[in-house]
């Protein structure tokens, strides 16, 4: 037996016996005395590869709640983008918990949740010390890392998922100017019946101003707890009006609920960081391409006036408003073959509370034509000739249903096409 042992164990290659483990480089654990509230938490740091040759520069800082899933994920994420020129080099900070194998489920929940939710902990056993934590990373974790490391102390982001993002957006909210961005990936906004959404109006009635670049996003595969609130938070605050507040958001098509961090970590920081990457993306919305797709509608039929109308469904999905090509063709219909075309076809867009928002007749009167053009060219759709009767508009459209209502001018007939297109950014 002994002489088996010994065989089996000369099988086993040397190099297995010996080969190192894999670390992160240009990262450190920093393990902070007891804080305030009377929690151990270490930072993760991922110092940027110019750090050590460029002594004189100072560096933004990305601290990222729940470091113990995220910080590994986000330094290898930005080193990516940084190579491309969409993110400055900054400084990251993963936060995290002391101990021994800690509970970081519970911990995080204590930590991150802002005040009492009565459905979830209606005697806050577990729940509810969000601003106990900020205490702790403005007057602990922050100064610790600008006395350590050379911070540029004028831009810090916050990043966080489902309740960091949730505590994210209430930092932002509840300490203006604490961060100059916040990335917040299917943050936990059902906490407290849209406590965050009612923070957002509260900050607009003040006619304060936030400074402040915010990114939501959830998955489209989340669970609807996650997705309906922040819909709804994305599309309601820039109609806030709130002075400084730059907002973007984006659902992640495909992903669950922590499967969509690597997307959302990723367009968020390309967000957060757009005034100051060294090669800034070509829009607020990065990550878009420069060709743009059908919108839900191509519909041919006869066109005529009073009940001859023809009438197309259009629905724009997502969270934000789109900007859409809608086209009404009808004369320049002759040079692709079809008989008897709409000679001067005219269109009105209608949202679904019956409001008309758009409208157009003759497409070569319109003031913006040039910027029609090119939308027709990045969208590929057959060029109108500039004197033509035919009829487009180009329109900015919240999230909804609309309906597209062409006629006939003074009632004359004709086969008609209505289209839309989206024109990205």
């Amino acid at each position: 037996m002994a002489a088996l042992g010994v065989l089996a164990f000369l099988l086993v290659p040397a190099a297995a016996l010996a080969a190192p483990l894999f670390t992160l480089g240009n990262t450190e654990v920093q393990a902070l005395p007891r804080s305030s509230n009377g929690r151990s938490y270490v930072l993760y740091v991922s110092l940027p590869p110019s750090y050590s040759t460029s002594p004189t520069r100072h560096y933004p800082v990305v601290y990222a709640t729940d470091g113990y899933w995220d910080f590994a994920l986000l330094a290898m994420n930005v080193g990516n983008e940084q190579v491309d020129g969409s993110m400055p080099e900054f400084i990251l900070v993963g936060i995290a918990y002391g101990g021994t194998n800690p509970d970081v489920g519970t911990l995080r929940s204590w930590d991150l949740t802002p005040g009492i939710d009565p459905s979830i902990d209606p005697y806050g056993y577990s729940t509810g010390h969000a601003d106990d934590f900020i205490a702790v990373i403005t007057n602990e974790f922050i100064p610790f890392v600008q006395g350590t490391y050379r911070v540029d102390p004028s831009f810090r982001i916050l990043t966080g998922n489902s309740y960091g993002g949730l505590f994210g957006l209430y930092t932002a909210f509840s300490h203006p100017g604490l961060f100059q961005a916040v990335v917040a990936s299917s943050p936990s906004l059902w906490w407290r019946n849209g406590y965050i959404l009612g923070l957002a109006r509260t900050h607009a009635a003040s006619g304060a101003s936030l400074n402040t670049r915010i990114w939501v996003s959830f998955a489209s595969e989340d669970a609807q707890g996650i997705m309906g609130p922040t819909e709804t938070f994305a599309q309601q605050v820039p109609k806030l009006g709130i002075p400084g507040l730059v907002l973007a958001g984006r659902e992640i098509e495909g992903e669950r609920h922590s499967s969509t961090k690597p997307e959302s970590f990723n367009r968020g920081l390309r967000f957060a960081c757009a005034n100051i990457a060294p090669v800034p993306p070509s829009s607020l919305l990065p990550g878009f391409g420069s060709r743009s797709t059908m919108a839900n509608l191509s519909t041919r039929g006869l066109i005529g006036g009073g009940q001859n109308v023809l009438i197309a469904g259009l629905v724009v999905s997502g969270i934000q408003p789109k900007r859409l090509l809608i086209r009404a063709a009808g004369p320049s219909l002759s040079s692709l073959g079809v008989t008897n075309p709409a000679a001067d076809p005219k269109f009105v867009v209608i949202d679904a509370n019956q409001n008309a928002v758009a409208s157009n007749d003759n497409w070569g009167d319109a003031p913006n034509l040039q910027d029609l053009v090119a939308a027709t060219a990045q969208c590929g759709a057959f060029p109108f000739p500039s004197d033509s009767r035919d009829a487009a508009a180009l329109v900015m459209l919240d999230p909804g249903s609309y309906t597209v209502v062409v006629e006939g001018v003074n009632g004359s007939t004709g086969v008609g096409l209505v289209e839309a297109y989206e024109i990205l950014p």
